[in-house]
């Protein structure tokens, strides 16, 4: 197992696990810092939803159709419950429920290079541009598999947590930070970590729309056994082909947090109990940290507006031909249909 957390308003790391059982050594491996694994749907966050609310005019309310759907390559991308399929789906639906055909049509429309540099800016390092292989295939990670964490090296368990910690800080990165600062003997500063690196990722109304739909997934999604009750939280599943990962990455206004659970061998995992260990985690740790806390809720920020849309086209009712479909979406101010 594998386990961060992080002050997302600091960008300090206040605890870290790097596996499980007592530490018998110094430097010994740190599964949080220093071993890369897929992401799996944690990914479709950051990698898609991220860039299609920020910068590719997509709204929450953006419909796809979950029907069969083939990779350029003609494989078929596959959903986690099988070969049924949902129908028109909307963003916050696909958030809410980890849908892949939806996650993929929608990296498909803004591009894959522009999820890409989105994921650069969220600070992952591992990521590959291209490489040449020694047997000389060409790797990238620019592709349409990149919409649900299907990577060539995989990322840490730090930079994963770091990503979500931008969505908690209103879209502002922070560079993790372990320490504030190391003097010599006589008091010099030799590192200063005090002032971190910091950019803004996505904008703030973007951040609120992705916590928004990102509560959803914990309180009737795929993360739901996560809630722990009196707090705020929003969060994201991930699971890797045949489970050889699980991850849960989420947050309250206080902190931000995320599990891994695996094995190093890539064997699978089985049963409920292995296969939900990073939701339990995730549970049992950011419950007991938020004990003597008063519940905060989430902050909207300026800019965040209502509108009634229809659910099954994302646009604006039609009266008499939307009347069963009617719901109401969160947007950042400008992106209503028109």
């Amino acid at each position: 197992v594998s386990l961060t957390i992080e002050d997302q308003s600091t960008g300090q790391i206040v605890a870290m696990i790097g596996g499980r059982g007592a530490k018998e050594g110094s430097r010994t491996l740190n599964r949080s810092s220093n071993t890369t694994r897929q992401p799996g749907s944690t990914f479709k966050v950051v990698s898609t939803y991220a860039p299609a609310l920020d910068s590719a005019g997509l709204t929450l309310a953006t419909v796809f159709t979950d029907a069969p759907f083939n990779y350029a390559n003609g494989r078929p991308v596959a959903n986690w419950y099988g070969d049924s399929y949902k129908g028109i789906c909307s963003l916050r639906y696909g958030i809410e429920q980890s849908l892949n055909i939806i996650a993929v049509k929608t990296l498909t429309t803004i591009t894959p290079q522009l999820g890409f540099d989105y994921l650069e800016n969220f600070g992952f390092s591992t990521l590959v541009a291209r490489r040449e292989e020694s047997n000389g295939t060409i790797v990238s990670d620019i592709g349409q598999p990149l919409a649900l964490g299907g990577i060539t090296d995989g990322v840490t368990n730090m930079e994963l947590n770091a990503a979500f910690a931008t969505i908690a800080n209103g879209g502002t990165y922070i560079k993790p930070t372990l320490y504030t600062k190391i003097v010599d003997h006589d008091g010099n500063v030799l590192i200063d970590n005090t002032k971190p690196e910091s950019r803004q990722v996505i904008k703030e109304t973007t951040a609120f729309l992705l916590t928004d739909a990102m509560v959803d997934v914990v309180t009737k999604g795929t993360g739901a056994s996560v809630n722990f009750g009196n707090m705020s939280m929003a969060g994201k599943t991930g699971t890797t082909t045949d489970y050889k990962d699980v991850w849960f990455s989420g947050y309250t206004p206080y902190y931000t947090a995320t599990t891994w659970a695996g094995y190093d061998n890539n064997t699978s995992l089985s049963g409920s109990g292995e296969k939900n260990l990073a939701k339990t985690l995730w549970r049992s740790v950011m419950s007991k940290i938020h004990e003597e806390l008063p519940n905060e809720s989430f902050t909207v920020p300026a800019g965040i507006v209502t509108a009634t849309v229809c659910s099954k086209s994302g646009k604006l009712p039609i009266a008499g031909l939307c009347d069963a479909t009617l719901t109401k979406e969160y947007f950042a101010e400008g992106t209503v249909p028109t």
